[in-house]
């Protein structure tokens, strides 16, 4: 060996860069780590083309290679084979979020319907939605948890499974109660599909990048469209056939997603990535065994945490829809309410206790994710709520069958999917603060429009405008939020950091059904409520207006530049080199 030979050896060896280019073995799944920038700029350092192109390239295995074919959007992830591939996983990803959305969407057009047929009142035919809402955010910590420690393709195919079969015996129900138990059941399947979703995209993706961004603005697309999406296909099923016909519907699109999901959802799991598995350091760590993985999960979950979240926004919540019916000094509300509140108390001080809480406090440490989640979850409120009751309203007043109510609906569906590809383009351009108060200013423009609608009031001139623009504050606060909290926890942890997410969005819009169907219930009993129909309508959907101008109070205070805008990977070699020197 020449002295230039050894010499080189010795600079790699100290710079830590591997000399030799055979592939590591790796946990399947595992992301390797990128290069650094400063692997493109050892060239100074007498390192031979051949070194360079072991960093450059890292390990040749297809299923850990870090990054594929470069091109303008970025590098495609190593855990997809081909860019179709890709593709597939982003809209299974997206059928995931979407799937609770769908569903309220699509019972939002036969509540009446339901509510007739099965002898429902005002508060059980609530509840439909509500119960969703609820389980899907009492669960999703939890869930998001158990997605982290046993894996993140099971959780997520076990969702898609579970809500087709589910869908299946809702579409059976007789009475009230097994229609509200069941629906909520559909809302922890929806739980188990989302963190697992989040953490997926989360960790494949793992550098900012045009192609994250495309791929996180689809998803966000999922809320809104879902809804929209759901109230038109289940009005022409419910037209064709009767309700029921929505439920079995549900059944098989989410049957066909189950089976599909085997062969497009790839394994990329919180272990692998905990496990340090990048194969430059040394040899990667095998996964662990299933029974290791079940004593972990054993050992770390938060058990008390999930009880608590779960009876105490329960409780809480249906004291609220009692209320108006019972009134607010029966001693069943009082009771409920006041237990519930106190669950709530005690959920947030023990989680500052246990060593592996369900929503890790220091998470709200970071000012701008308390802000953006506070707003959000506010102008979603708003959101959840208007639509529900512009679905009843049409229905009961208006007089419209399910297919009616689905075509004056389908507006919001179109206008849900070009707002969500102009987010897409702008995250990366426009200061995201910017973004986020247009989203808020939205929500409160379209719920201001409703609230001025009478039982005669034009379509095009109040409900066709409010559809589009209600969901200009979905789609641009959703990718917002979706691209900021990814960067909140590491990656093993992000799977949590979805559920966490989901878990305000779904347990504030439970919270927030119910406080607007008080408002209802209230109005109803009095004198200008029995002589004005109407009136109970107005009063709720100025709630959702309360809760769309209390979203915007905390934009000012919001600071969040662009995102997604990834200089190294976009603009290639010659960009960073220029940048390192």
């Amino acid at each position: 060996m020449t002295e230039a030979s050894t010499h080189d050896d010795k600079m790699a060896e100290q710079s830590g860069i591997r000399t030799d280019v055979q592939a590591v073995p790796q946990a399947v799944g595992a992301v390797a780590p990128v290069p650094t920038p400063t692997a493109w700029t050892e060239k100074s350092s007498g390192q031979t083309n051949d070194q360079l192109s072991a960093v450059e390239q890292g390990p040749q295995d297809d299923a850990v290679a870090p990054l594929r074919k470069r091109s303008r959007l970025g590098e495609r992830p190593a855990v997809f084979k081909t860019t179709v591939h890709e593709v597939l996983f982003v809209f299974m990803a997206t059928s995931a979020v979407m799937s609770w959305s769908f569903l309220v969407g699509a019972v939002a057009t036969v509540t009446a319907q339901i509510g007739h047929d099965l002898g429902m009142s005002q508060g059980e035919i609530t509840w439909i939605a509500a119960s969703t809402s609820l389980t899907a955010g009492a669960f999703q910590l939890a869930l998001g948890q158990l997605a982290d420690l046993l894996g993140r393709r099971l959780m997520f195919i076990s969702g898609l499974a579970s809500f087709s079969l589910f869908a299946v015996v809702a579409g059976f129900a007789q009475n009230p109660f097994w229609m509200d138990i069941l629906c909520g059941f559909l809302g922890i399947s929806t739980a188990m599909m989302v963190p697992p979703a989040i953490g997926i995209l989360g960790a494949s993706y793992a550098r900012p990048s045009k192609r994250k961004n495309i791929a996180f603005s689809a998803f966000s697309s999922g809320n809104p469209v879902g809804f929209a999406l759901g109230s038109i296909l289940g009005g022409v099923a419910a037209k064709v056939f009767n309700w029921r016909a929505i439920f079995f519907m549900i059944a098989i699109i989410w049957g066909v997603l189950a089976v599909v999901a085997f062969w497009v959802v790839p394994s990329v799991e919180a272990f692998d990535d905990e496990a340090g598995s990048s194969g430059v350091d040394g040899p990667a760590k095998a996964a662990p065994s299933t029974g290791a993985q079940l004593r972990d999960f054993f050992r770390k979950f938060d058990t008390l945490g999930a009880a608590l979240t779960l009876f105490g926004t329960g409780f809480f919540t249906a004291a609220i829809t009692l209320a108006p019916h019972d009134g607010w000094a029966a001693p069943q509300v009082l009771s409920l309410l006041i237990v519930g509140f106190v669950m709530i108390c005690v959920f947030l001080y023990w989680e500052t206790y246990w060593p592996h809480p369900l929503m890790p406090p220091k998470i709200w440490k970071d000012g701008n994710f308390s802000l953006l989640i506070a707003s959000l979850v506010l102008g979603i409120m708003a959101f959840n709520s208007s639509s529900f009751w512009l679905s009843l309203f049409l229905q009961q007043v208006q007089s419209l069958d399910s297919l009616e109510v689905g075509v004056r609906l389908l507006p919001q569906t179109i206008a849900g999917l070009t707002w969500n590809i102009v987010a897409g383009v702008l995250l990366h351009r426009v200061n995201n603060t910017i973004l986020h108060g247009i989203g808020a200013v939205a929500y409160l423009v379209a719920n201001l429009l409703l609230s001025f609608m009478r039982p005669d009031s034009s379509y095009w001139a109040f409900i066709f405008p409010s559809l589009i623009i209600q969901v200009i504050g979905a789609d641009f606060q959703f990718n917002v939020v979706n691209m900021y909290v990814m960067q909140s926890l590491p990656s093993h942890q992000q799977a949590l950091a979805g559920g966490i997410f989901n878990t305000m969005v779904r347990l504030c819009s439970t919270l927030a059904l119910g406080i607007s169907t008080a408002v209802y219930g209230g109005v109803e009993q009095t004198e200008a409520g029995r002589q004005d129909p109407m009136l109970g309508y107005t009063r709720a959907l100025q709630v959702s207006v309360a809760l769309a101008a209390a979203g915007i109070l905390f934009v000012p205070f919001i600071r969040v530049g662009t995102q997604g805008n990834d200089r190294f990977e976009d603009d290639g070699e010659e960009q960073v080199v220029s940048e390192k020197k």
